[in-house]
């Protein structure tokens, strides 16, 4: 199970239904956040939280983690001290050239698509050569 030590979160408008542990992007509206939705989309922070379709509906928002040690979902099998980045999903992934880094794992290294793992955010992250 991974742990998150986040130093910054903020709340948000979610404009879709959003997956705990999955990156976001800043959304179309002020003070709003979008699910990502290619690699390399910029990287506002990690959903703590899963929100639903029905939920926004009933005006939930979305919390944050901008900063810190985040909890997030790995793409694949992941080892402390990866380069973390996206994938079209949101879920963590090995930072290959072109991507956008958006930290490190630091804990809690993933076998396999799902696990969660614990990641030090590098935000916005930078495009790799």
């Amino acid at each position: 199970m991974a742990d998150s030590n986040f130093v910054l979160s903020r709340g948000f408008d979610a404009e879709v239904a959003l997956t705990k542990g999955r990156a976001v992007k800043a959304g179309t509206e002020a003070e709003s956040v979008t699910a990502v939705t290619a690699e390399g989309d910029e990287v506002l922070g990690i959903a703590m939280f899963d929100v639903t379709t029905a939920e926004i509906g009933q005006g939930k928002g979305a919390s944050v983690a901008m900063m810190g040690v985040a909890e997030m979902e790995a793409a694949a099998a992941l080892a402390v001290g990866d380069d973390i980045a996206i994938n079209a999903s949101g879920q963590a992934v090995a930072v290959n050239s072109g991507a956008r880094t958006v930290g490190m794992c630091v804990g809690n290294p993933s076998t396999n698509s799902g696990d969660r793992i614990s990641v030090l955010l590098s935000l916005p992250g930078v495009v790799t050569a």
